[in-house]
C-alpha cells in the first residue's frame, strides 16, 4: 500500500486524534498537504509507511501531551524529524516535550481547539512556511490512509445515543430500555474515536423533545442515534436507527432479535454497525464480557448503573443505593468486568463524598479490591483506574496524575475521567490545563450541572471573572435546585466583589436544608463580615478559625484564603504555619479538605503575593510535584516576585 508524500507530516497519540485531526484541516485549508494516520491502524503494519513519509515531509508537526510522552510512537517519530532538522512542536495540554526535545522550541498551545487567528496558531504556520515554504492555494484535503471519509469530514462526527422508546406493554420497563440505550452509548465510546454525549446529557430527550433540532441546538450534535426496544419475558426486540443531523436522513437502521441471554451481543452488533456506518473502526469487544452476566441480573445492573448515572453521590445518596446492587451481581457472576468497575466507582465516590461514616482503611481497601478484579478481567477498565486515583492522598500529585492518565489513555472521551484530571490540574495551580480538560468534559455531557459548573469555575481561575460570573447566574437560573451551583453562586460573588449577583441568590438559601444549608449560611457569615468590614465580626471570625486548629490540628485551606481576605495575609500565614499538614501523604488517612491548593494558588488570593507563601506550598508537597514534572502553576505570571526562583530556593533548602 502506498500514499501520496506530503508537505507536513502530523505525529500524535491515539488519545489526541480529535485535536490532531483538526490541526489536519486547518493546515490543510490554508494549502499544505498533510499527512495524518487518519484511522489509526496497528502501527507495525505501517511502519515502513510511516518512515517514508516522515522523511520525505518538509516539516513535521509533533503534538505532545502526557499521553504523546508515553507512547512508544511519538517520540521515536519526533527523533526522525529532529536528525533530519524538520521538527516542530506543539504542546496541546501544556506539558513539555521529553528529553532531549524540551532543548528544541515548543509552542504551548494548551486547549487549542481549532481556532485559526491565535498567537499560538500564528506562530505554528510561520514555522511551518520557514521550512515547507509558502502554502498552495487553500482548502486542499490532507492526506491519508483511505480516500473515502465520513460525512462532514472536517468536522469530527459527534454523537448522540437517545433513550430508546419502550415498547412493552409493562410501563415500568422504561428502566430496561433506558439501560440498553446506555450500554450501546458505553459500548460506541470506549471502542471507538467518536465523540459521544454523555447520558446524563441526551437522555433529557424524550418523546416529543426528540426533534433532531432540539437535540441538536443543545447538545451540538451531528449524528443521533435513536431506536426502540419490546420486552416480553426473556425475549428482546431491538430497532435501531442512526440519523445525519444535517440532511435529516437515515444512513442506517436495522432490527435485532434475541433474548437476556445475548443481550450484550446485540449491543455490541449494534455498536459496530453504527460505527461503520460512520467509517470509524470499532474495537473489538472483549469475550468475557459479552456472556458473563447471566440474563436475570441484567435488570440490576441496569438500575445500579442508572442510580449512579442520575444521582451526584457528593450530594445524595445514590452511590450507597447501587452499592448492594452491585455486590451482588459481582458475587454471582464475578468475571463481568462491568459490575466491578462500577463497584470501585460507586464505593469510591461514597468513600470520597466527605459524609462518609464508618472504617475508612477497610472501605478504601474495598475499593481497591473491586477496582483490581475490574482490571484483571479487563485492562481497559478507565473507571477502574478512575476509582484507584480517587483513593490516592491529596499529597500524591504524581501518582494520582499517572493513574488519570491511564484512565484517559483507555477511555479519552469518558466526561466524568475528563472532569477528575481538570479537577488534578486545578488542585495543582494549572488552571488553564483544567480549563481544557473541562471543556472537553462538557462538549461530551453538556446538559450535566456538575461539568457545567466546574467548567464555569475553571472560567474565574484563568482570570475571565465577569463572563465566568454571568455564567454563574445562569447555570443558577437553569438548576435552581442544585445545592452545589447555589453555594458556589454566594461564596464566588460575594468573595469577588460582584455583590449584586450575590443579593440576587442570598435569600434563596432558605430553599435548602441538611448540610448544604448549612454551608449556605457558613458561607452567608463569612460575606457579611468580609462586606461590612466590621472589625468585631472579623475578629471572631478569625478567633474561630484558629480555634479550629487547637482542636484538629490543621487547618482547611478555604480558610487560609478567607483570613487573607479579610486584609490579613500575615496572620493567615502565621495560622498556616502552626497547623499540620502530614495527614495529605497519609495513604490510610481521611479524605482531606476538598478545597484543593488551587483554593490558593489564584490570582485573587494576597497570600500568594508573600514570598513566605512558597513555605506553606512545600509543606503541602506542590514544589517537589512542580520542580520534578516542569509543570509549574500558572500563579508564575502573576507573583510580585519570581516564583520559580523562590520554590527551587525553599525546596533545596529543605532537602539538604
Amino acid at each position: 500500500m502506498s500514499f501520496n508524500l506530503a508537505d507536513v507530516f502530523i505525529s500524535y497519540a491515539r488519545a489526541d486524534y480529535s485535536k490532531a485531526r483538526r490541526v489536519a484541516d486547518a493546515l490543510g485549508d490554508a494549502g499544505y498537504d498533510v499527512w495524518i494516520d487518519d484511522d489509526l491502524p496497528a502501527h507495525g503494519a505501517f511502519s515502513a509507511e510511516i518512515e517514508k513519509q516522515i522523511q520525505a515531509a518538509k516539516a513535521v508537526l509533533v503534538l505532545w501531551s502526557e499521553t504523546a510522552r508515553a507512547s512508544r510512537w511519538v517520540p521515536a517519530e519526533a527523533d526522525m524529524a529532529f536528525n533530519n532538522d524538520t521538527l516542530i512542536q506543539m504542546s496541546l495540554d501544556g506539558v513539555l516535550p521529553p528529553l532531549p526535545f524540551n532543548r528544541h522550541q515548543c509552542e504551548m498551545a494548551t486547549g487549542w481547539t481549532g481556532e485559526i487567528d491565535g498567537k499560538s496558531w500564528h506562530k505554528i504556520v510561520a514555522s511551518i512556511a520557514e521550512l515547507a515554504g509558502s502554502p498552495k492555494s487553500g482548502k486542499r484535503e490532507a492526506a491519508g490512509r483511505s480516500n473515502a471519509k465520513p460525512e462532514a469530514e472536517h468536522t469530527d462526527p459527534i454523537i448522540a445515543v437517545l433513550p430508546f422508546d419502550n415498547l412493552s406493554s409493562d410501563a415500568e420497563l422504561v428502566y430496561f430500555c433506558d439501560g440498553v440505550s446506555e450500554e450501546i452509548q458505553r459500548t460506541v465510546s470506549d471502542g471507538s474515536h467518536l465523540k459521544v454525549v454523555a447520558r446524563s446529557s441526551s437522555f433529557q430527550f424524550r418523546g416529543t423533545n426528540k426533534e433532531i433540532s432540539n437535540v441538536t441546538a443543545a447538545l451540538g450534535t451531528t449524528h443521533i442515534l435513536d431506536g426502540s426496544v419490546r420486552r416480553g419475558g426473556n425475549r428482546v426486540r431491538i430497532s435501531a436507527e442512526l440519523v445525519n443531523c444535517a440532511s435529516r436522513s437515515a444512513i442506517w437502521g436495522d432490527q435485532f432479535d434475541g433474548n437476556l441471554d445475548d443481550i450484550f451481543e446485540l449491543q455490541e452488533t449494534i455498536a459496530s454497525h453504527v460505527a461503520a456506518a460512520l467509517k470509524v473502526a470499532l474495537a473489538p469487544p472483549t469475550g468475557a464480557e459479552a456472556s458473563a452476566l447471566p440474563g436475570e441480573l441484567y435488570d440490576t445492573f441496569l438500575l445500579a448503573r442508572r442510580y449512579l448515572a442520575d444521582g451526584d453521590a457528593t450530594f445524595d445518596n445514590s452511590a450507597l443505593r447501587a452499592i448492594p446492587l452491585l455486590e451482588e451481581i459481582s458475587e454471582k457472576a464475578p468475571e463481568f468486568a462491568p459490575a466491578w468497575e462500577l463497584l470501585a466507582i460507586a464505593r469510591a465516590s461514597h468513600l470520597r463524598s466527605g459524609h462518609f461514616e464508618g472504617d475508612y482503611a477497610a472501605a478504601r481497601e474495598a475499593v481497591v479490591s473491586a477496582a483490581h478484579c475490574a482490571l484483571r478481567i479487563d485492562p481497559n477498565r478507565g473507571g477502574a483506574h478512575q476509582a484507584l486515583a480517587m483513593l490516592e492522598p491529596w499529597g500524591a500529585y504524581l501518582e494520582r496524575e499517572r493513574r488519570l492518565m491511564k484512565a484517559l489513555e483507555v477511555s479519552p472521551n469518558d466526561p466524568a475521567i475528563l472532569t477528575d484530571m481538570s479537577n488534578f490540574c486545578w488542585s495543582v495551580g494549572r488552571f488553564h490545563d483544567a480549563q481544557g480538560y473541562a471543556q472537553r468534559a462538557c462538549e461530551l455531557n453538556p446538559l450535566m450541572p456538575a461539568a457545567q459548573l466546574h467548567l464555569t469555575q475553571m472560567m474565574l481561575y484563568v482570570g475571565d471573572y465577569e463572563a465566568g460570573i454571568e455564567r454563574a447566574r445562569t447555570l443558577r437560573k437553569r438548576w435552581p435546585d442544585n445545592p452545589g451551583i447555589m453555594l458556589w453562586v454566594i461564596n464566588t460573588s460575594g468573595f469577588l466583589g460582584f455583590w449584586d449577583v450575590y443579593d440576587e441568590h442570598i435569600g434563596d438559601i432558605e430553599m435548602f436544608d441538611g448540610w448544604p444549608a448549612k454551608d449556605m449560611r457558613a458561607a452567608k457569615s463569612f460575606n457579611e463580615a468580609l462586606r461590612s468590614k466590621d472589625q468585631d465580626l472579623i475578629r471572631k471570625r478569625v478567633d474561630r478559625y484558629a480555634a479550629l486548629i487547637e482542636k484538629t490540628g490543621t487547618m482547611p485551606l478555604n480558610l487560609v484564603l478567607s483570613i487573607a481576605a479579610f486584609g490579613l495575609p500575615d496572620k493567615a500565614l502565621d495560622l498556616a504555619e502552626t497547623a499540620s499538614y502530614d495527614y495529605i501523604f497519609d495513604p490510610k488517612g481521611d479524605r482531606p479538605s476538598v478545597y484543593y491548593p488551587g483554593t490558593i494558588l489564584g490570582a485573587w488570593s494576597d497570600v500568594i503575593k508573600q514570598p513566605r507563601f512558597v513555605k506553606l506550598c512545600e509543606r503541602l508537597g506542590l514544589n517537589t510535584y512542580w520542580i520534578s514534572t516542569g509543570a509549574w502553576p500558572d500563579c508564575v505570571d502573576w507573583t510580585p516576585y519570581d516564583f520559580k526562583e523562590e520554590v527551587r530556593r525553599v525546596h533545596g533548602e529543605v532537602i539538604k
